[in-house]
């Protein structure tokens, strides 16, 4: 199977603005007195949405972050433990502090830089996101030169969620840009779901295109779902074993060209029969592939052209994430 239309990922918040006309595309809370001198003793929790609208809006300057986290401990957790769902556990521990996280990684190509991550996630981590995105999802859209809000299923067929900004997911993207070098998390596009039923697919695209004002400098893709279809998700209580797996959906990057050890076989189809060429990464649950877009010198890098692989059975769910040269602005 060989394409040839070449589409450029972008946000369904907020698309990439292109400079010049181009052919190779890559790839969205008064509060009345108490009649006595004391405050009702559930009035903390009235506060508890604007705590978060102000986690998010300034949670990254510390004070202001330290402030919170101090009031949430003193007042809301006493209040809340009990009642509080999978969900908002989770949120509530990483407000107070991100977990020290340490995926595997395992270099699989130094040109064009590939690296195969393991356990990127955690399946609490996993379950929160697609429970997270299920309110967001939109039909995903595709840049086509100047047409930045194109909807071609022959190209690009999934839904995409872009992610609304609370502890969890900043905790992620904190992990991403820490992968990198420690780089601002400024940086980072909003992270976005994508979701791949029955033949859904990206043909074989750049997350690059020339004329770029500030251009993805890498691309992480991480597996958050690969099962028989939709499902409740239980905040780690899965068993792989007992839930049937998807079929087809493998990342794959028709120009490469390189040899690997057989070893690489548990993460990559050595069975493809795609007629694809080049190599095919399994969609294996809460692992990524993280890739550098471009050369040096800042010019794209041709060896990253990928394609998300029609999904023969069950539903394919993911991650992108995306990093840009300088801070990240929507557009």
């Amino acid at each position: 199977m060989t394409f040839h239309t070449l589409v450029t990922e972008t946000s369904s918040a907020s698309k990439p603005k292109p400079i010049q006309p181009f052919t190779m595309v890559s790839n969205p809370v008064s509060r009345k007195e108490a009649p006595s001198s004391k405050l009702p003793s559930f009035f903390p929790l009235l506060l508890l949405p604007l705590l978060s609208a102000c986690y998010v809006q300034w949670g990254r300057f510390s004070p202001v972050q330290d402030a919170i986290k101090s009031f949430y401990t003193a007042h809301l957790h006493p209040l809340t433990a009990s009642p509080l769902s999978a969900t908002q556990t989770l949120a509530a521990q990483y407000a107070a502090a991100c977990p020290d996280h340490r995926p595997k990684t395992h270099i699989f190509s130094t040109d064009p830089l590939i690296i195969y991550v393991e356990e990127y996630l955690s399946r609490d981590e996993i379950s929160y996101l697609l429970d997270l995105a299920v309110p967001y999802y939109q039909q995903s859209p595709v840049s086509k030169g100047y047409n930045l809000e194109a909807y071609d299923s022959e190209i690009r067929s999934s839904m995409s969620a872009v992610l609304p900004a609370d502890p969890v997911v900043q905790c992620i993207e904190q992990r991403s840009v820490d992968f990198q070098g420690f780089m601002p998390r400024s940086r980072l596009e909003d992270i976005q779901v994508v979701k791949y039923a029955v033949a859904d697919h990206f043909r074989p695209h750049f997350d690059w295109f020339s004329g770029m004002a500030n251009p993805r400098v890498s691309t992480f893709f991480v597996y958050l779902a690969c099962d028989g279809g939709e499902r409740p998700s239980t905040h780690g209580n899965d068993s792989d074993s007992e839930m049937p797996q998807c079929e087809g959906g493998a990342t794959q990057f028709p120009h490469y060209e390189g040899f690997f050890a057989r070893s690489w076989c548990k993460f990559i189809d050595c069975e493809d029969d795609s007629g694809a060429g080049g190599v095919a990464f399994k969609p294996i649950v809460g692992n990524a592939v993280f890739w550098g877009n471009l050369y040096p010198n800042g010019t794209g890098h041709p060896g990253v052209w990928h394609a998300g692989m029609p999904v023969k059975r069950g539903r394919k769910v993911g991650l992108n994430i995306f990093t840009r040269r300088d801070t990240w602005v929507p557009e």
